[in-house]
């Protein structure tokens, strides 16, 4: 069961992550309908993620929450990375495929980005995505993200090379959504 909530929307609910909620990233990060579209190309085992959580989730400068709907954990909402002088912060989400194509997704970045702006003050966000997941794009774009570059061939999936888009928002563009 995950941790108390910090924000809560119609059908998704953020909680922080404790490591208690280590099982759901370790699928992420093994499961091929997640490790493949995140770029993740190596196994993980259960030492490596109670590291990671440690460091990087516990220790690091970024804001990681897990996404709940139903009391069920549904999915991961981070920004990995804030630079608060520059109000700028980098996001990351991914949601467990059985739960893909229902709007959790959508609801659980939009309750973490309405917190970056509004209360930690960014002016922008951005956000990396291939150019072959479709869905992430699509949510990316729905939410008023502008597609600002590519990066060709940057990343290796599936036996090839593909392209990495990067797309932002900023304060402004969030509030008009």
């Amino acid at each position: 069961m995950p941790g108390p909530i910090f924000r809560s929307g119609e059908r998704v609910s953020l909680h922080p992550v404790e490591e208690d909620d280590l099982g759901a990233f370790a699928r992420a990060r093994n499961d091929p309908d997640l490790r493949v579209p995140l770029c993740i190309d190596s196994a993980t085992n259960r030492e490596a993620l109670e590291e990671f959580h440690e460091d990087t989730v516990s220790g690091g400068d970024g804001y990681w929450f897990v996404a709940t709907a139903d009391d069920e954990t549904v999915g991961a909402v981070t920004f990995p990375d804030v630079r608060e002088g520059d109000g700028l912060a980098d996001l990351a989400y991914w949601i467990l495929p059985e739960h893909q194509g229902q709007g959790l997704g959508h609801e659980a970045v939009s309750l973490l980005l309405e917190y970056g702006f509004e209360e930690l003050r960014l002016h922008r966000v951005r956000a990396d995505c291939l150019a072959t997941n479709e869905a992430s794009r699509g949510l990316l774009e729905s939410l008023g993200f502008s597609r600002e570059g590519q990066f060709r061939e940057a990343m290796f999936q599936d036996g090839a090379h593909v392209d990495v888009l990067r797309y932002g928002l900023l304060e402004t563009e969030w509030s008009d959504v």
